[in-house]
């Protein structure tokens, strides 16, 4: 971007008449004649120019594809070129692959058939403000790239912001899809019980262990009646309402909801703790309702074991939070945050509000009074069966389609190794692709490093260490102030150094910053104009962020 120079470091000038094009040196050499054959070919084979190249992708890595075999391959991006986006980093990595003919105006690419690698490294929340203001902590960065980092523009509008790793990981927008409302074949749709988050997924979403049960005092497990008579899996929707005490979050009221739409089971709850927020606009709870309440957690917890089923599935949006305020460990839930897709790629979980407008439509937490947990339980129990019943892709976003970057490389004879918290690796991979599951970033960078000398052509990876810092503050410049900054950057300067020792000669590494999730909002009593540029300044400055970019030779 414009200025990027004179804030990072000044680079080497780039004098475009002495860099090799793409394909000047082989263009000369071949001619007319040859230009001609190869066409001729093509029409003889009744193949477009898009198959032959895709027939011949193997052997582009000849010394014939290359501007000068003799020369290392060599990637420059322009300086002052303007704003490049998120999107544009995925074409100069299909490029450098040999995917794709023209290179990307703001760069240059030499001799791009010597490279058969590319290995992009995520970095959440790596803005440009920080680096600029905190580079000397990261000397590692300064030597690897001298000529520091290029400015991008991350996807979103002006109060929103879209996971910057899906414009990379997919290779076009997604589109509508017949499929996204539901298949017509009902022999393939799944039973209910398949629709259960798996171990790992849970792990992932941060729903509580079994082990919690025994290393904390005050967890249960929930067993259930085995008195109780019951289908295979019958379902029960459990939605509560939280208050802010002195020690957390801590339940003030639940709602169970049974598969016939009956509300089986509905009580206030004496919290443990003083109560410093009855967060009543949401909760609906005051201090009038709670005063004469006697019910503990631990009664509700009991009589929950007492009036469900052992093979109870428990159904819920976003259910972890209910469980961790329960201090209930259950192994069989069904989370319509994660059977349904929010339409905005990445790791958005879609609201409740949202997904019961846009599939029931129906108007739901629309009181002054505050939400009621019997009408959130009801609306999950409404989704699943319509789940069921429409079978798994219905309310999904279209996975595992052309407009996946994993499939095309997969088009393509290549594979991808992703590297990412479990959700975020299975939605994107696809095809020849491997999906690996990393929980923390030291696990990342093990995995990543051990897999550079794989066979594999493209290599993800996400590293999360700023993220907490970030989601604690309201602004890019709040984190300046956190004690917590300057380490997580050494940390993150030492694994890039660790990375980029282990990529193998000639691999093209490109390291981005972004932001996969909305910023904190901050508390503010102004208009809703006010609050609407407040918001737009904020989302302005993390969708900024930054891309270095060097070929290991």
């Amino acid at each position: 971007s414009s200025g990027i120079n004179a804030e990072y470091g000044e680079g080497n000038s780039v004098d475009i008449s002495e860099t090799s094009t793409i394909s000047g040196t082989l263009k000369d050499s071949l001619g007319n004649k040859g230009e001609m054959s190869r066409k001729n070919k093509r029409k003889k084979k009744g193949l477009s120019k898009g198959d032959l190249n895709r027939s011949a992708m193997k052997p582009r890595r000849t010394s014939e594809t290359l501007d000068n075999p003799f020369e290392p391959c060599d990637v420059t991006l322009l300086k002052n070129f303007g704003d490049i986006t998120t999107k544009d980093l995925q074409a100069l990595a299909l490029h450098y692959l040999g995917c794709t003919k023209n290179c990307p105006e703001w760069c240059m690419v030499s001799n791009r058939g010597a490279g058969h690698k590319v290995c992009v490294v995520m970095i959440e929340a790596l803005y440009p403000f920080i680096y600029k203001t905190m580079s000397l902590q990261m000397p590692n960065f300064t030597a690897l790239f001298p000529d520091g980092p290029t400015e991008i523009q991350n996807p979103g509008n002006e109060l929103y912001v879209t996971p910057a790793g899906s414009a990379i990981l997919e290779k076009e927008p997604r589109k509508k899809s017949n499929d996204a409302r539901g298949g017509k074949d009902e022999d393939t749709r799944p039973p209910v019980q398949d629709y259960m988050l798996l171990p790992e997924i849970m792990l992932a979403h941060e729903y509580p262990s079994e082990d919690i049960v025994n290393r904390e005092a005050g967890w249960r497990r929930f067993t259930g009646n085995i008195m109780v008579k019951a289908k295979q899996y019958p379902l029960y929707a459990i939605d509560c309402e939280m208050c802010k005490t002195a020690e957390g979050s801590e339940v003030t009221q639940i709602a169970i909801v049974d598969e016939s739409f009956n509300c089986i089971y509905k009580t206030y709850i004496k919290p443990a703790n003083p109560i410093v927020d009855y967060v009543t606009a949401y909760s609906g709870i005051t201090e009038d309702i709670l005063r004469d309440v006697t019910t503990t957690l631990s009664d509700v917890v009991k009589h929950m074991n007492d009036i469900l089923p052992t093979q109870a599935i428990f159904v819920g949006h976003s259910l972890e939070n209910d469980l961790k305020a329960l201090k209930l460990f259950h192994d069989k839930v069904i989370d319509t945050a994660t059977i349904y897709s929010s339409g905005k790629g990445g790791s958005f979980k879609p609201g409740l509000r949202y997904l019961a407008m846009k599939f029931l439509k129906a108007k739901i937490q629309d009181s002054a009074n505050g939400h009621d947990p019997s009408e959130d339980a009801m609306t999950c129990m409404r989704l699943v069966k319509l789940k069921v019943k429409k079978g798994p892709k219905f309310g999904m976003t279209p996975a595992g389609n052309d407009n996946s970057l994993s499939v095309y490389l997969t088009k393509q004879n290549m594979t991808g190794v992703f590297i990412d918290k479990p959700i975020v690796a299975q939605q994107h991979c696809h095809g020849l692709a491997q999906a690996i599951p990393a929980t923390t970033d030291d696990a990342a960078i093990d995995t990543l490093v051990r897999r550079l000398s794989a066979k594999s052509e493209f290599h993800w990876t996400h590293l999360y260490r700023l993220e907490p810092i970030y989601r604690s503050c309201t602004t890019v410049h709040d984190m300046v102030n956190s004690p917590d900054l300057v380490p997580a950057l050494k940390y993150l300067d030492e694994a890039v150094h660790r990375i980029y020792t282990a990529l193998p000669a000639d691999t093209l590494l490109m390291i981005f910053s972004g932001c996969s999730g909305f910023w904190r909002k901050p508390e503010f009593n102004g208009s809703d104009e006010a609050m609407k540029k407040l918001m737009a300044n904020i989302v302005a400055q993390v969708r900024r962020g930054l891309v270095f970019v060097k070929v290991k030779n």
